[in-house]
């Protein structure tokens, strides 16, 4: 198991550091802010995250908003509060300070046996006219909407299926953001975002105001 733990406290990380050693991580890596969390987490490598709730730049649950929940979270918080809320993500358990070896480890038990290795690739299959098409969601720079159909757009191809875009919203990963009412586009690929619009390689896709505040959230600007 390979951890990151996320606390300001230094006192905190190098407890739960102990317990993480005992309970035979791979690999332990210790950030003090919400930003360094963040950075480490883009790195990729993680296979749990444990969480503070309160901690400078990015809060945990600004965190939390913007992975999504494909990782396994154990938040430790002295603050009881964002229990419920918290439980909308991947969060296995929530675990109030000050924390003992014998709690941390029950709830390190949960996190091993939900983590399982994801393959490196999210594919789907969709119609396109008689053809059943693999798509591999990574690939995927924006998906646009042109009445019932949609458009998948990837570096060097389209796909265009017919599908509602709201329906598909509800299934696609957290990576995947709606910024105006014809499109969703894939965070990954997103290269500038300005006044009016994202730029995505060469393309520029429209953001609707009604959307850029959750857009702005799902960035995490530093």
């Amino acid at each position: 198991m390979r951890v990151l733990i996320a606390d300001d406290d230094v006192l905190v990380t190098d407890q739960l550091s102990h317990f993480a050693e005992k309970l035979g991580a791979s690999a332990i890596t210790v950030a003090h802010s919400g930003t360094a969390a963040l950075a480490e987490l883009r790195k990729g490598g993680h296979d749990l995250l444990v969480l503070d709730v309160h901690m400078p730049g990015l809060s945990g649950p600004e965190l939390l908003a913007t992975l999504g929940t494909a990782l396994p979270v154990i938040i430790v918080s002295g603050d009881r509060d964002f229990a419920v809320e918290g439980y909308r993500y991947n969060v296995v358990d929530y675990l109030l300070k000050p924390v003992d070896l014998a709690t941390f480890a029950r709830a390190w038990t949960k996190a091993t046996e939900r983590s399982a290795p994801a393959p490196a690739t999210q594919s789907v299959f969709v119609r396109a006219g008689n053809d059943i098409v693999r798509i591999d969601l990574d690939e995927v720079r924006f998906i646009k909407s042109d009445s019932n159909y949609v458009r998948f757009v990837l570096a060097d191809r389209e796909v265009t299926s017919l599908m509602n875009l709201k329906d598909l919203e509800r299934k696609l990963p957290a990576g995947f953001v709606r910024v105006h009412r014809s499109y969703i586009v894939n965070l990954r690929h997103v290269d500038k975002l300005d006044s009016q619009d994202i730029k995505i390689g060469r393309a520029l896709v429209p953001v609707s105001d009604s959307y850029r505040e959750e857009l702005l959230k799902r960035l995490a600007l530093l």
